[in-house]
């Protein structure tokens, strides 16, 4: 749910934004942020490189693991082309293989990715390195048939795709834009975003959940800057983080897209984290276990063994741990309970625009507002109408962060 917050400003020197200016961007992430703003276009991000901490090696039996979902306290992946056609449950702390979902009816012709929602498991079958593939389908499983406990053996039904704009199907291994390794699922939706060696672009197609031939409609594209090769999607966050690696140089990084409406993913903000220094090459599949946690699988090469990482996205996605490693602590706030309202001690803050938001215990936003400081002579008062769930804040200015609890 979300909360919406009116604000009473008691005091001349504070007052609402009531005018919008021409807009640069409104994500505090951004190294163009202006608080004055209130649309997410033109951000430009500071160079970003994080490097997840390894955890264990995968077992063999999953050597060539390419996708990854977490439900049922679980990590499952499975094997791509010429595997067996079951997902693997696995530990997370360890990566042990603990539970196997079969399917005796279907076979893994090129396993790529995997997804879930509410209601169910899919399974994408179009690994299409050359090109020329014209089967591609997807495997839709109940998640209310896969039991609490133990293995099991499940049916799946069909969904028949093809790419609305492939007109040519000849074979070509080293530049065609028709192979896919990454899905999501939505609340109706499917989205494929595809890992295109010709132009590196990876495309962003859409087809409906339910079995049955469909066409999957390009709806976007945007520059990868290399291979997409996995995807998840936390609808309750907006946020959707994509994996993959540098055409030929194998540099792992992930795509974060946030603050988008509905599943319209590429209305909001997107920003890339390089793994530099990632222990392995080829990274596969990526979920998330927490809304600020993902885990990465890598399946096994020359150099590596197919193994696991783990990456923390609060510094990329939570505003509030932002303003604890930038921003500085507003002494003396008060907060008089029974008439809900903030009081700040005279010359806290700088005068200017700022992004006020609230979260709550588990640093999640809650509202936000843009208000404006024009006077030295800071004593105020602002009457919220808040959720009890509000605990902290913070003030995201162009120059200066602040943050409070209260």
């Amino acid at each position: 749910m979300r909360y919406y917050l009116s604000f009473w400003l008691i005091f001349s020197a504070v007052f609402f934004n009531t005018t919008q200016t021409q807009a640069q961007c409104d994500d505090v992430f951004a190294a163009n942020f202006d608080p004055a703003d209130s649309l997410s276009v033109n951000c430009k991000y500071p160079i970003a490189v994080q490097n997840p901490p390894f955890l264990y090696e995968l077992s063999k039996k999953v050597e060539e693991t390419s996708g990854l979902i977490f439900f049922d306290d679980l990590l499952w992946t499975h094997n791509d082309s010429g595997g067996e056609a079951i997902l693997y449950g696995m530990d997370t702390a360890n990566g042990q293989i603990v539970r196997k979902l079969k399917f005796p009816e279907i076979k893994n012709s090129d396993w790529e990715d995997v997804a879930l929602n509410e209601e169910f498991i899919f399974i994408g079958d179009f690994g299409n390195n050359s090109g020329s593939r014209k089967d591609l389908h997807i495997h839709r499983i109940k998640r209310s048939d896969v039991l609490e406990k133990g293995d099991a053996k499940l049916e799946t039904e069909k969904i028949q795709f093809h790419f609305e704009d492939q007109e040519d199907f000849t074979i070509n291994w080293k530049s065609n834009n028709f192979d896919c390794e990454a899905m999501v699922a939505g609340e109706e939706n499917l989205y494929l975003f595809t890992k295109n060696r010709g132009d590196q672009h990876s495309r962003i197609y859409q087809l409906p959940n339910s079995p049955g031939n469909h066409v999957a409609k390009l709806i976007g594209r945007f520059d990868s800057e290399g291979l997409i090769t996995g995807a998840d999607y936390l609808p309750g966050q907006q946020t959707l983080v994509l994996i993959g690696y540098t055409y030929k140089t194998w540099k792992p990084f992930v795509w974060l897209f946030y603050g988008f409406e509905q599943e319209d993913f590429l209305s909001g903000n997107k920003r890339k984290i390089d793994l530099l220094n990632l222990l392995t090459t080829q990274v596969e599949g990526i979920a998330f276990v927490d809304p600020w946690q993902v885990m990465i699988s890598a399946e096994s090469s020359k150099s590596f063994t197919a193994r696991a990482f783990k990456m923390d996205l609060q510094s990329f996605l939570s505003p509030y741990q932002l303003a604890l490693e930038k921003g500085n602590l507003l002494p003396d706030v008060s907060y008089d309970k029974k008439d809900k309202t903030f009081k700040f001690s005279d010359g806290s803050l700088k005068t200017g625009f700022y992004q006020l938001m609230l979260f709550d215990a588990e640093n999640h936003l809650l509202a936000t507002e843009t208000i404006q400081f024009e006077s030295d002579d800071q004593r105020f008062t602002i009457d919220f109408a808040l959720s009890e769930k509000a605990v902290k804040a913070a003030l995201f200015g162009k120059r200066h962060i602040y943050y409070f609890n209260f």
